[in-house]
């Protein structure tokens, strides 16, 4: 992990959790639903899931776009 994060000039401590942390964002800010998600990060609780697309807020903003028709 250290080499790589060398390699793409990432300056400061790189751990595990934090990298996964920003794999399931992404992917939740993306659009992938909680029961892929959940699969994908192996996560037993659902509720996992569910959170990070809570918190990526890429549902808030898709419930405006179809409000506003955008």
């Amino acid at each position: 992990m250290t080499a790589a994060a060398e390699d793409a000039d990432i300056n400061g401590q790189v751990y595990r959790h934090c990298l996964r942390a920003t794999a399931a964002s992404y992917h939740a800010y993306q659009g992938v639903v909680p029961v892929p998600l959940q699969a994908l990060m192996g996560w037993h609780d659902l509720a996992t899931a569910q959170n990070y697309i809570r918190i990526s807020g890429r549902a808030t903003a898709d419930a405006l776009r179809q409000v506003h028709h955008q």
